[in-house]
């Protein structure tokens, strides 16, 4: 089958494409095949690639990568009830498994929801991590209808997902940051005020919010300008042992619990200070959730936004566009441009 892949820890120059990889088979019974229409791609799979994960989940190379995946169930195991060969669907795959950037992908069933029918299989492959992490961070921190909501990063796959899903959803007042060139398009989202990031420090000009995503790796920054009591979720903190195990399927062992808690202590001391609430966020793979976002887009709550679509075979490309960051929106990798 055609599939990209790494050889080993490191950069885009790690990424091979061949059209004679193993062709992926079903798993377990309690998985759905999956014929791949596209593929998206996310900051985690730069730092897997570059053997960031290696010590919590470690590849075995080659390895297929990629987390998001849209397509058309091919084959069901013998435990599966709720889809069957032919649905239209869409999935944030689980760990320590190859990935989507394949023909075929074989998922746990319960990691799987149907695509949206309102939209094409190709957008559709942008949406399950940024909608999942969106959606279990506003979760974690009980966003509620009018409170204010601060997004950093606000054009960037999280960010574009993020802000429909606080305005259009929770009902929140929603802050977030961009170039100018890209402001418009925010506030056509739902952003009530964007702020240009290079031209105003955001801490100078907002404060007092009730909630903070950090997409930009600025804790400190982030809690300076909730609210006492108010929350701060952040997408690059370090996240607990029991965070890991939970989303990972594996349990860290003394030394690695340790470096966690030790790395985070700064941060969450940080955000005692000020009386926040403080969270790392990791996106958990749910068929359940992704289930709730269809019905979201459906309802034209939220649209995809996409960057731009590269072939499978381009995937190297890709991972560098990915790396190079400024993306609008999700990078697509289409895999079968006949699945619609």
């Amino acid at each position: 089958m055609k599939a990209a892949y790494t050889t080993g820890y490191g950069g885009p120059d790690k990424i091979q494409y061949s059209e004679d990889h193993p062709k992926t088979t079903l798993i377990a019974d309690d998985h759905v095949l999956i014929r791949v229409a596209a593929a998206s791609l996310n900051p985690i799979d730069g730092m897997r690639n570059r053997g960031f994960l290696k010590m919590l989940a470690p590849d075995k190379h080659p390895h297929i990568f990629g987390y998001d995946v849209s397509g058309v169930v091919e084959e069901v195991g013998l435990g599966v009830d709720e889809f069957k060969a032919g649905d239209r669907v869409y999935s944030r795959i689980g760990e320590r498994q190859d990935g989507t950037m394949a023909e075929f992908v074989s998922v746990k069933s319960s990691l799987v929801a149907r695509a949206p029918s309102n939209i094409s299989l190709q957008d559709a492959a942008g949406i399950p991590l940024v909608g999942l992490t969106s959606m279990q961070a506003f979760e974690a921190g009980n966003l509620q209808r009018d409170q204010t909501i601060f997004i950093s990063k606000g054009s960037g796959g999280i960010g574009t997902f993020a802000i429909q899903l606080a305005k259009n959803v929770y009902g929140a007042k929603v802050i977030t940051t961009a170039s100018s060139k890209k402001m418009d398009l925010l506030r056509q989202l739902g952003a009530d005020q964007v702020i240009n990031y290079r031209t105003t420090v955001f801490k100078n000009v907002v404060s007092d919010v009730d909630y903070a995503l950090d997409v930009s790796n600025q804790p400190h920054a982030h809690v300076s300008i909730t609210k006492k009591n108010g929350f701060v979720g952040s997408l690059n903190g370090t996240p607990s042992p029991e965070t890991v195990e939970d989303t990972l399927s594996v349990k860290p062992g003394a030394l690695v619990s340790s470096l966690l808690r030790s790395v985070a202590f700064v941060t969450t001391r940080c955000a005692w200070i000020y009386g926040v609430r403080y969270q790392a966020i990791v996106c958990r793979p749910s068929g359940k959730q992704l289930a709730i976002i269809t019905e979201y887009i459906e309802a034209g709550k939220i649209k995809p936004v996409t960057d731009c679509v590269f072939d499978l075979k381009d995937a190297k490309e890709a991972v560098k566009k990915l790396e190079a960051g400024h993306a609008t929106g999700k990078i697509i990798v289409c895999v079968d441009g006949g699945l619609k």
